[in-house]
């Protein structure tokens, strides 16, 4: 037990104040030993002394060549009522890409690491990966070994290393990308006026933070069903599988022509197909089969006086809305599924529809700019999701031109119905019974009002679903992008 000592300084003479401070400098070497003696470390020396870890194996998953991952977190406890020391912690294999940070210092190995009686150690771990010269993924294996009183224990560590086409900022000429290993891209890649890139089908390109494909010139993307082509970010954990925001998009920049997209993936960007540009005339185009845009903080599909053409695409998920067309244009969708129940990660801005259309637009400078719709035409189609109403037409109150159609449709809306001429044979606001929409699944439940209810000859147009599943085998083709199929 320690006593307090109060020191009490009166003055006096010289003489008795030095002996007063010198009294007092030995009461506090005295009160000091005595602290000190009383905090004496006591380590557990016990030959049976074990470690307890958060996780028995630490696993990374697929991570790209030169590219390190994101940090992963070891916690070591003592659960003793005595310090422990660890003699050493070190990565098994000396030639490993794994990195140790521990207590501020990043190593492969440390010594003589102390955790006080109860308390835990914080171990953070990252994998940097070599090149590797191979397409497919390569496990890397490693360990993490402890020794506390003579005793090892291991923790297992697990990667998957894969090797990329890494792209910084890069404008590039006409070329061809093959399916031989990934594409990574740091920064905007740029695919320059009157040039073409042509992605054929199997590639993946990955997409950093904030990082875009803009085009200038043209994008030729020739996926099949077997092997579609992928754009998505470079995080790869489970977590940020359906994360949405993880990078930027597609942009179809004014003077943007002959674009054809066939069997692509596009998801968990900001804004997945951008086309047009303010006080843009020059009506870029894009020609959309077999593809699906999905899961985009901002929109999905944002065309501003372009040209469009779909079939057989799914546009879902976004915190705007999933499909933009503003400020005029020419616009044609057959067999497709527009949905939007976005809400997992953040919330849906729920002022905004799932299709919105207009034919005129404010640009930066907060001027009205005012153009024809030519056309805005959706067949055998669904526009369906969370709101009310997902359907929003807005005319600019000119002469300007404003034609749509809606033909054979299933349509969420309250203010319009099939008494104008430009909605023809539509079902309204009836569920189509998606499989499981909050799970990125849109095929049609058995119960689903869109089965058998679209236009045969449009239906003869496109004759394979987006499953590549017949839709001219039964009675009549189903809406949307996908047929029923019973098994």
């Amino acid at each position: 037990m320690i006593n307090v000592v109060k020191v009490i300084l009166v003055s006096k003479k010289n003489s008795s104040q030095k002996r007063l401070f010198q009294q007092t400098g030995l009461l506090l070497l005295l009160l000091f030993l005595i602290i000190a003696a009383c905090r004496k470390e006591t380590f557990y020396s016990g030959h049976d002394a074990t470690l307890k870890f958060s996780d028995d194996t630490i696993t990374f998953d697929t991570i790209f060549t030169t590219i390190g991952t994101a940090t992963k977190r070891l916690m070591v406890y003592n659960t003793y009522n005595q310090t422990l020391r660890i003699s050493n912690i070190q990565i098994a294999n000396g030639e490993t890409p794994f990195v140790l940070n521990i207590n501020g210092k990043q190593a492969t190995s440390v010594n003589d690491i102390e955790i006080y009686p109860k308390d835990s150690l914080y171990i953070f771990i990252q994998v940097l990966v070599n090149t590797i010269g191979q397409n497919s993924p390569l496990l890397i294996h490693d360990k993490l070994e402890f020794t506390v009183n003579g005793n090892s224990q291991n923790v297992e560590l697990e990667a998957y290393g894969q090797d990329v086409h890494l792209i910084r900022h890069e404008i590039i000429k006409t070329t061809n990308w093959d399916n031989d290993k990934p594409y990574l891209i740091y920064g905007d890649l740029i695919v320059d006026t009157l040039e073409t890139l042509t992605i054929n089908k199997g590639v993946r390109v990955f997409f950093h933070r904030e990082s875009n494909m803009l085009v200038k010139g043209t994008l030729k993307v020739d996926g099949d069903f077997e092997n579609p082509v992928v754009f998505q970010g470079d995080r790869l954990e489970k977590y940020y599988q359906d994360y949405p925001g993880q990078w930027g998009g597609v942009l179809l920049n004014p003077g943007s022509k002959n674009n054809i997209f066939n069997w692509l993936v596009i998801k968990n960007g900001t804004t997945g197909i951008q086309i047009g540009a303010d006080n843009d005339l020059s009506k870029p185009d894009v020609e959309l089969y077999n593809v699906i845009v999905q899961n985009m903080s901002s929109s999905c599909l944002l065309a501003k006086g372009a040209r469009v053409k779909a079939a057989n695409c799914l546009i879902a998920n976004a915190a705007t809305y999933t499909c933009g067309l503003l400020g005029g244009g020419e616009y044609e969708f057959y067999q497709c599924t527009f949905a939007n129940y976005y809400g997992s990660y953040s919330s849906r801005q729920y002022s905004n529809p799932t299709v919105y259309i207009t034919n005129y637009y404010i640009d930066t400078l907060g001027k009205t700019i005012v153009l024809n719709l030519d056309s805005a035409n959706f067949y055998n189609s669904i526009i369906y999701g969370g709101n009310v109403d997902e359907i929003l037409l807005a005319k600019h109150n000119s002469s300007a031109l404003f034609q749509y159609k809606f033909d054979h449709c299933l349509l969420k809306s309250h203010e319009y119905n099939n008494t104008s001429p430009m909605f023809t044979d539509n079902i309204w606001n009836e569920d189509p019974k998606f499989h499981a929409s909050d799970s990125l699944k849109f095929e049609l439940d058995s119960l689903s009002a869109a089965i058998d209810e679209g236009n045969a000859d449009i239906g003869k147009l496109y004759p394979m679903d987006l499953k590549n599943k017949s839709r001219i085998s039964d009675k009549a083709p189903d809406l949307g992008a996908y047929e029923r199929v019973n098994k």
